[in-house]
């Protein structure tokens, strides 16, 4: 089944091959009298069969050559027809094909040459992807030391086998008897002898190790001397004795590392094929990309497609073109060299033979130089390696860690409990409890006391001012007043004529009251202090229930805070296919943005020639423009929301507009960097 990219892109083909032309009512019609009626009924019937049958969404390579066979016999009938006609005398006039059968003829002609350039399209659409996709992972593998060496464990049973199959192999060439004494060090010597003592070129040895070298003509020893980077300025301070020492083993640790670096050149070397064959089917692809235009004005003019016309004449040279075009280098020469043929049936036999063999090559070439990653059970074989035995010591020691793991579990759950129930729950309960209470719950000191207390004193202080002091009762009222305002200045005074004489004032006078006097103003000054600190505590008591919980609520956000980092993190990596997809689709508008800003524009191809069009793409960017386009469908159907899917494909259709120039593109580029490159529906961010 075609791709999103080929259906999208030959829709407007399809819909135009599927609609038989009715011959131009001018053109009259050949007197068919001298026809044989049941054989002209019989022709028009299959033609008309035939094309029925092709009207399906998919025509297969091997549905055009069955067509094109029944329609190659129909042309045989109609010549043998025609042959017989002219053997009896029959003017050639008199033979002259019927509008309608040419016109069906010429239906079946366009569906069959859409259908196989679709076809066209989507094989050098698959294998361009294809390989792209295989060159991200070899660059993937190479950009990391990790991977790197982890491939090289992976493959490393392949590796020696291919020694072991090399070994084997040079000595039945040189009739050397197979033993265990062939694999020792001194007979590998004599059986894989040097020309020279010295060489860089890669020994039999390394070669069948890392095959890749069979394709460099020597070894570079950049990779064993040390970067101008290593000699740091602390280096240079050193003695020479210990720079030396620390250059030997750094060269001794490249000696040691060599392995993975060979192996990383094996990445390298394999991503590099990989692109160039991308490249050269990109090319292919833009190539047959160009021809669109021609293919579509062809099947607009298919009614004046008739016998030895210049319109099928050209018809003709197209599809040989197209074969030419798709046809592999080590094609046979049947497909590439054919002679002219006036009929497009021939060409298009030969271009539905030809694209079998493209894929065939492709391949063939693939598994030959060996580009594509390894399979499956070489991937996985050190986990299978490893996770079996790891499974087995952990269930033969359940028996220890098994009960720990209960305890952990249980010590865990009465953790959470007691946190939730002593620092969550309860000091919310109160939070709770000191809202509805309003500030009435218990109080350090009542206000009756403390009135109680101030009261007493009152009536100490105006007693000793009447009997010591013989204030008149003005004097006392006024002093009562003072009194509740805490000053008690008159009986301050008394106390310091007192304590002047404190034996005397003790016996004789009045010292022993102001004493007493004293103590009950302390205990008024205690009350209401700590009348004052209650209501502090009190306006307060809903901040300090908070401060109490509030511990435990960072506690509990500071999780939550977490899982949802996790959850939204593991979400937002997810996210429209994942990071890896999302990053694809990223690097790939990227590509499209700089090929764009790569061709010239208008404006400089004004100020060379004197044309108002524009130049055309080259065939490579092209390629790389429609590879880098439906591997953005192919990712916006299957990755991205209902949503935001139709303004995303109505963007990718704007740059496939063949009708937009190079500036108007670069604009909707621009358009889908500012609407799917930040945001929330950020597309193109990873």
């Amino acid at each position: 089944m075609p791709s999103e990219f080929v259906g999208h892109f030959t829709r407007s083909l399809e819909l135009s091959a599927s609609r038989p032309t009715s011959p131009s009512p001018r053109e009259e019609q050949p007197d068919v009298q001298d026809y044989t009626a049941a054989a002209v009924i019989h022709r028009k019937q299959a033609l008309h069969t035939l094309f029925v049958s092709l009207n399906k969404a998919v025509i297969t390579v091997d549905d055009v050559q069955k067509a094109l066979q029944a329609l190659q016999d129909i042309s045989h009938t109609k010549r043998q027809y025609v042959t017989g006609k002219l053997a009896e005398g029959r003017d050639f006039a008199d033979s002259a094909p019927d509008y309608e059968e040419a016109a069906l003829e010429a239906a079946i002609v366009g569906k069959l040459t859409v259908a196989l350039y679709s076809d066209a399209l989507e094989t050098c659409l698959h294998q361009a992807t294809s390989v792209e996709t295989e060159a991200e992972w070899w660059g993937d593998i190479e950009t990391s030391r990790f991977q790197v060496a982890f491939y090289f464990i992976e493959t490393l049973p392949i590796r020696i086998l291919n020694v072991a199959r090399m070994i084997v192999d040079e000595a039945r060439a040189q009739r050397v008897p197979l033993s265990i004494s062939t694999f020792s060090p001194s007979s590998l010597r004599s059986l894989l002898r040097s020309s020279s003592r010295f060489t860089l070129q890669p020994g039999r040895f390394v070669m069948a190790c890392f095959p890749h070298l069979q394709h460099q003509q020597s070894l570079s020893l950049a990779v064993l001397l040390t970067s101008p980077g290593f000699r740091h300025a602390v280096l240079e301070t050193m003695s020479v004795a210990l720079r030396n020492v620390l250059e030997a083993a750094s060269l001794a640790a490249r000696f040691l590392t060599l392995p993975l670096e060979l192996t990383r050149q094996e990445c390298k070397f394999k991503r590099k094929e990989l692109e160039r064959m991308r490249d050269k089917r990109a090319e292919m692809l833009g190539e047959l990309a160009q021809l669109r235009t021609s293919l579509a004005d062809l099947i607009g003019n298919t009614n004046s497609m008739k016998i030895n016309s210049s319109a099928k004449q050209e018809y003709t040279s197209f599809l040989r073109t197209l074969v030419r075009l798709v046809s592999p280098s080590d094609a046979p020469a049947s497909l590439s060299t054919a002679t002219p043929a006036s009929s497009p049936i021939e060409p298009l036999q030969e271009l539905s033979l030809a694209l079998p063999t493209l894929t065939h090559v492709h391949l063939q070439t693939i598994h030959e130089q060996q580009l594509l990653r390894p399979s499956v059970l070489t991937r996985m074989w050190p986990r299978l390696l490893i996770f079996p035995p790891l499974a087995l010591y952990i269930y033969s020691s359940r028996t220890s860690w098994i009960p720990a793991l209960i305890d952990m579990t249980k010590d865990a759950k009465e953790t959470v409990k007691g946190f939730v129930q002593g620092w969550l729950v309860e000091p919310l309960l109160g939070v709770l409890h000191t809202v509805r209470a309003g500030g009435k719950g218990d109080i350090l000191v009542s206000q009756e006391g403390v009135k109680s207390d101030l009261e007493s004193l009152n009536r100490m202080t105006l007693d000793l001012a009447r009997d010591a002091l013989h204030l008149s009762p003005p004097q006392l009222a006024a002093l009562s007043e003072r009194v509740r305002m805490g000053d008690l200045t008159p009986v301050m005074e008394a106390y310091e004529e007192d304590i002047r004489t404190p034996l005397r004032s003790a016996i004789r006078g009045t010292l022993l009251r102001n004493v007493f006097i004293q103590v009950q103003k302390a205990k008024v000054d205690i009350d209401q202090a700590l009348a004052g600190i209650d209501r502090l505590l009190k306006s307060q008591e809903l901040t300090f229930a908070f401060v109490g919980v509030a511990p435990a609520l960072a506690v509990v956000w500071a999780f939550t805070s977490g899982v949802y980092g996790l959850w939204s993190g593991g979400w937002e990596k997810g996210k429209y296919g994942g990071k890896r997809r999302r990053r694809g689709a990223w690097e790939r508008i990227r590509r499209i943005e700089r090929i764009l800003i790569l061709q010239p524009s208008k404006d400089s191809m004004n100020s060379q020639v004197s044309t108002t069009t524009s130049a055309p793409i080259p065939p490579l960017p092209t390629g790389l423009l429609i590879l880098s386009l439906a591997r953005l469908r192919s990712f916006a159907i299957s990755c991205l929301p209902e949503e935001i899917q139709p303004p995303f494909l109505e963007d990718l259709a704007d740059l496939e507009d063949t009708r937009l120039d190079r500036d108007a593109k670069l604009l909707v580029v621009q358009r889908m960097w500012r609407s799917w490159g930040q945001g929330e529906r950020a597309v193109l961010r990873f």
